[in-house]
């Protein structure tokens, strides 16, 4: 078992049984990614979570209030929308300060739509042990996008809901249903982080405006648009802008919007009876043929088959 103490009654920890965690260990749904123990702490008072030799991957998630994590040699302030990762069997202490009472509410200036309302107290602490064959490898997704653990991510209604969801095992009791369940809601928490991270670092360092080159692909579905028409639109060079592009999307600029024009054609077959020959000439295609073509290739079947398959599962 980890080796944490909070100092202060006014949290809730949970510890997986050692019986379960060896069927986590081996179970083929549960072996890459499980719990090992996690909690919250809404404190009035001092607070303070620490570890001395813990070997799994610690994740800390401040809702509100400041804190001040000691690790690796620094002290650093933990303020809210921050998250913390810290490898195994490496020490750290966090100690979360008395603080006035602070409502977090919709009018927070904070990334996204997803900002909890329910959520009042001078301090709230969300933390989790994780393990597991893949535990590594999520953690370094998040690292790699960190400031030596810490990075700020915003009030994430989501993520709120996801350790809201794992700390209620408790209540539901630790059956294998219930169980699996959460430990697949850690991995979604997880995955989240990282996207977020990845976005808010992006849009930190650039001006590139994805939603508005999106907006412009989706407005001219019914013509081609070139690399230069795209580039230019975005006012960077085509090296830059398919490299900006590529980082947030995993896909070149051409073929996210090629994406588009056959995900608009899957929309038509399921929804109308418009020829498929007409479909493809409402999307730029003159050659049927060619659109057919096209579409199988990305779909893996023609747009005859898929129109054909719509009333089947």
């Amino acid at each position: 078992m980890p080796k944490i103490t909070a100092d202060n009654s006014a949290d809730i920890r949970l510890f997986i049984p050692v019986f379960l965690l060896k069927k986590l260990a081996k179970h083929r749904l549960t072996d890459g990614l499980y719990p090992v123990s996690l909690g919250i702490t809404q404190a009035q008072n001092n607070y303070k979570l620490q570890q001395e030799n813990n070997h799994s991957h610690t994740l800390i998630y401040c809702l509100s209030g400041t804190g001040k994590l000691v690790y690796q040699n620094k002290e650093r302030v933990i303020k809210r929308g921050d998250i913390v990762i810290i490898n195994p069997n490496t020490p750290f202490t966090f100690t979360l300060n008395k603080s006035p009472k602070i409502a977090v509410n919709s009018t927070s200036p904070e990334p996204q739509n997803n900002k909890p309302e329910h959520k009042v107290s001078s301090n709230i602490v969300y933390w989790v042990n994780f393990t597991g064959t893949l535990a590594h490898d999520f953690a370094e997704r998040l690292l790699m996008k960190m400031d030596l653990g810490v990075a700020h991510v915003g009030v994430l209604n989501n993520i709120v809901s996801d350790f809201d969801h794992l700390l209620a095992l408790g209540a539901r009791g630790y059956t294998a249903t219930n169980v699996i369940h959460a430990v697949h809601i850690l991995q979604q928490a997880l995955s989240f982080l990282a996207l977020q991270l990845r976005l808010t670092q992006f849009n930190n360092s650039s001006n590139f405006d994805l939603e508005a080159v999106e907006a412009l692909m989706r407005n001219s579905l019914h013509q081609e648009l070139s690399l230069d028409t795209l580039a230019h639109y975005s006012q960077l060079s085509k090296f830059h802008f398919a490299k900006k592009f590529k980082e947030l999307t995993d896909s070149s600029p051409i073929q996210h919007f090629i994406n588009m024009k056959i995900q608009h054609a899957c929309s038509q077959l399921d929804n109308s009876d418009i020829a498929i020959k007409d479909i493809a000439n409402g999307l730029g295609y003159s050659d049927p043929y060619y659109f057919s073509r096209l579409f199988k290739k990305l779909v893996g079947m023609s747009p005859k088959q898929y129109r054909d398959s719509r009333h089947r599962a």
